[in-house]
């Protein structure tokens, strides 16, 4: 067949088609004249049913991810929705958007009721960025609490150590200061008990 010419090519090409291709011929050969309009015909039809059935597939499957925003995902759905059908009614579109939505948010959404892609998207977008001002907040709460206990773990052994270091110079203070007192009081008591006695004048009791 490689070396037919193009009108043989045409004439001969039905017996070598199966299935969905050759139910295209049926239908698309009347309008094809040349072989060039053959080639260029089927490659447009059936590339673009190949698509078509690849992005519906992606479609039916397709997931927000934990780190994808609302508004890449709201964009990938309509991308496959427009791929699979220019005219794709936006209630459809808008079941898509829903299946595939994070849990965090389906659940809100589904409460919240929206009635078109459009709200559905004014919607999860507020709702997201409410969640991610909350989990930002209890985060920085984690954080400082986290903080405030390994500080509160540092400083019983800084205080320990401290009032140690306090209570060894009290001490010491205390014996170095009562040393002299104690020797300097010393002088003024008569320790010489026997020249103290003899010293002392006699009284002889009265008869």
């Amino acid at each position: 067949m490689a070396n037919w010419d193009d009108d043989n090519k045409l004439r001969y090409i039905p017996i070598h088609l199966q299935d969905d291709a050759y139910k295209w011929w049926i239908q698309a050969s009347k309008k094809i004249l040349t072989w060039h309009d053959f080639i260029k015909d089927i490659t447009q039809a059936f590339t673009s049913a190949k698509m078509k059935e690849l992005a519906f597939e992606q479609l039916r499957w397709y997931k927000q991810s934990v780190n994808q925003i609302i508004t890449q995902y709201y964009g990938k759905i309509l991308e496959l929705c427009t791929r699979i059908d220019p005219d794709m009614p936006d209630s459809l579109k808008l079941q898509y958007l829903i299946a595939g939505v994070k849990e965090s948010l389906k659940l809100h959404i589904s409460l919240h009721d929206p009635q078109t892609s459009e709200s559905f998207f004014t919607y999860a977008r507020k709702l997201e960025a409410t969640l991610s001002f909350i989990n930002s907040i209890y985060d920085n709460n984690q954080t400082k609490d986290h903080h405030d206990a390994a500080a509160m773990q540092q400083f019983p052994s800084c205080f320990n150590s401290y009032f140690r270091q306090y209570k060894n110079k009290q001490k010491d203070y205390v014996q170095r200061s009562r040393t002299p007192t104690y020797q300097s009081f010393r002088n003024y008591i008569p320790f010489n008990t026997k020249h103290t006695h003899t010293n002392q004048p006699q009284y002889e009791s009265s008869k």
